[in-house]
């Protein structure tokens, strides 16, 4: 099977046009649901988007972000309603969004930037906390400070997680990489001993039961799964009373066929 790629990236005999596999593709069947980022996009923050965005352009039919490099949106629909499900209204309530330290230096910016961006537009006040090494896309804090001004939410950055997560009323902490260290160019390498130096002073970043009481009484903990347990979180948590994590796992379910439903039977969700 040849490789769907952009026009500066075809190899002959190896790959073919995005704009040929999605006219093909959209005869096949009523939506194409594409999950891409990483190593088939160079690790080139953005190329997994850009990706997406070819398909959306040629096909025609509903094209699904199922998680590109920038962007997770069928996560970020389970993660607002399971936060609705637990807080009720979400206008005013305390969510922090944290990095959590992982062995692994390769997860996308995907989830917690659509969750920043989901949050704000529900109403929440956020606190992203992180390392400086770790700061999201400009482009998305700035975007999301534009929802925060219509939607009346507050956006801060922290780099002390007691801090993040103090008085939340959820606490959202996953890893995600140094976006200063993947490559800028297609067929560059990522830069894996800067990212490990990135990561390695900051293994105290875990969710564990004494930093969850740092949070807002009866405060949850979300992950969108799967947790490096006791790396990102200890089991006591995952594993315990304050953790939403699996039923927000269900609510992918749920979400996703909203969204399916929505997109090839327009009218119903009216």
């Amino acid at each position: 099977m040849y490789t769907p790629a952009l026009p500066e990236q075809e190899i002959p005999y190896s790959t073919e046009r995005i704009a040929d596999v999605a006219r093909v593709l959209s005869a096949y069947g009523d939506a194409i649901a594409i999950r891409m980022y990483g190593e088939p996009a160079g690790w080139v923050y953005g190329g997994a988007h850009r990706h997406l965005e070819a398909f959306a352009r040629w096909a025609s039919v509903p094209v699904i972000n199922m998680e590109c490099d920038r962007f997770h949106p069928c996560q970020a629909l389970a993660d607002v309603m399971t936060l609705r499900e637990q807080l009720g209204g979400l206008t005013g309530r305390r969510l922090c969004i944290s990095w959590a330290y992982s062995g692994s230096g390769h997860k996308p910016v995907a989830v917690p930037q659509s969750l920043l961006l989901a949050a704000v537009k529900s109403g929440m006040d956020v606190t992203l906390a992180h390392p400086p090494a770790f700061a999201l896309d400009p482009e998305i804090m700035l975007a999301a400070t534009r929802f925060a001004n219509q939607t009346g939410a507050h956006v801060r950055v922290t780099h002390d997680l007691l801090d993040g997560v103090t008085d939340a009323h959820a606490v959202y902490a996953k890893s995600w990489c140094s976006l200063a260290h993947l490559p800028t160019r297609h067929g560059d390498v990522v830069d894996e001993r800067a990212m490990l130096a990135a990561f390695e002073p900051h293994r105290d970043w875990c969710i564990d039961a004494q930093v969850l009481r740092h949070a807002a009484p009866g405060a949850g903990y979300l992950h969108c799964l799967p947790a490096d347990r006791g790396q990102e979180v200890t089991d006591e948590v995952i594993d315990g009373p304050q953790s939403w994590v699996f039923q927000q796992a269900a609510n992918r379910l749920h979400a996703q066929n909203a969204v399916m439903a929505h997109l090839l039977n327009p009218g119903c969700l009216a």
